[in-house]
């Protein structure tokens, strides 16, 4: 038998239950609606066209309606480049947005609102600041200028500058010093290129060499030296940027596959196999093909008598014939093993008036210098230059030389 106070208890906890029942059943009924929205990003690979990549994130239901608006907004399909960014956003896989970055330099907005497809462009804004880098060789350029915090395109960039003052595979030593004066343009605070090398030095055993960028009135612009000489002669001194010479011209060198003494009427420069070859100096193309001992050759005929062969290619650049006008620094061909070689090397030649000579110790005529009537004017930007210069070095805490 249940007593008076236990009855109490359950009639009282029965009246609570019921009471919430109640409440909650005179609230209208709540209900949460949730969007999946998902963000995909995607680097456009070798190879690829914006449909197939549009199909591979899912949204080939849009894809025709995509294409189309981009193609009204003028988009260059032509220039969809390994390296491009797609962003790419879907509310419950539908498509709503897309970004295409083209390399920092312009931005395509597509945005589908309720089946009404718009594009928009933007120029991102591009930061570009005045650097000042100085640094000693401790193995080689390549390595000590990286390690100095830049990428390997400033190094080339720099080294082309003195490409026909300094051979940086045979002159480099330990303990050279280096100093520029350069543009790096940023976006988005992210390092994006590179923009004009104003000045460049170069001290070493093998001289103490200036670089000055200057324009003319004209419009003729080319890098000069303290007294107004072109840094570029007819001919560059190699035709690799970063390599080893393994073996020199000699008139009498031992042939360790024909077991011979015999000349070596050239340079093996020694690099991996498939770096690429370019001509030292404009030129016309009177050789490509197979050549006994040189494997695979090219040969160029140059101005002032001048010839360079190019043996032991993997492979020759493609659009090359006999014939075909070349500029200094246009790709030939990749190096390579091929003929009587005993492993990956170019062998490079330079002959004049039909005579092998020395690549090394042959001097080649200058580019034009400053012209005479703007002299003065090269003088004064010169001195401004180095101006600026200076401050940037006692601005870090260092100072640039004297001469």
């Amino acid at each position: 038998m249940i007593g008076s106070r236990n009855l109490y208890k359950i009639k009282f906890s029965q009246l609570l239950l019921l009471f919430f029942i109640a409440v909650s059943c005179s609230r209208e009924p709540e209900f949460i609606i949730t969007t999946i929205v998902t963000e995909t990003t995607h680097v456009v690979q070798k190879g690829e066209t914006l449909e197939t990549i549009l199909d591979n994130l899912s949204v080939a239901g849009s894809r025709a309606d995509i294409i189309t608006s981009l193609q009204k907004a003028g988009f260059p399909f032509r220039k969809c480049l390994p390296g491009d960014t797609i962003f790419l956003v879907k509310e419950d896989s539908r498509f709503t947005h897309m970004a295409y970055q083209q390399n920092y330099h312009n931005i395509y907005y597509v945005d589908n609102d309720r089946g009404c497809f718009t594009v928009s462009m933007k120029y991102p804004y591009f930061d570009t600041v005045l650097t000042y880098m100085n640094g000693s060789v401790n193995s080689t350029l390549y390595e000590s200028m990286l390690a100095s915090g830049e990428t390997s395109h400033l190094v080339i960039r720099f080294a082309d500058v003195f490409a026909w003052e300094v051979d940086f595979f045979t002159d480099t030593q330990e303990g050279d010093s280096f100093f520029l004066y350069f543009e790096k343009i940023f976006c988005d605070s992210i390092l994006v290129d590179y923009g004009l090398i104003s000045f460049a030095r170069y001290k070493g055993e093998a001289g103490d060499f200036y670089g000055f960028y200057y324009c003319d009135p004209d419009g003729h612009d080319d890098y000069f030296n303290q007294e107004g000489q072109s840094l570029r002669k007819s001919l560059l001194r190699s035709p690799l940027r970063f390599s080893y010479i393994s073996s020199y011209y000699s008139k009498r060198r031992y042939h360790p596959i024909l077991k011979r003494w015999r000349p070596h009427h050239g340079l093996d420069y020694v690099a991996p196999i498939g770096t690429p070859i370019a001509t030292i100096g404009d030129g016309r193309i009177t050789f490509k093909g197979w050549k006994g001992s040189y494997g695979n050759l090219v040969e160029i005929r140059h101005a002032n008598n001048f010839r360079s062969r190019y043996g032991h290619l993997s492979r020759f650049a493609k659009g090359l014939y006999v014939g075909k006008r070349v500029k200094s620094g246009d790709l030939i061909g990749y190096l390579g093993s091929t003929g009587l070689s005993t492993g990956p090397h170019l062998h490079f030649e330079l002959h004049r008036s039909g005579v092998p000579i020395n690549p090394l110790r042959v001097d080649i005529p200058r580019a034009p210098s400053v012209k005479k009537k703007y002299m003065d004017e090269y003088i004064a930007h010169r001195d401004s230059v180095l101006n600026a210069v200076q401050q940037a070095a006692s601005d870090g805490g260092e100072r640039l030389p004297e001469t």
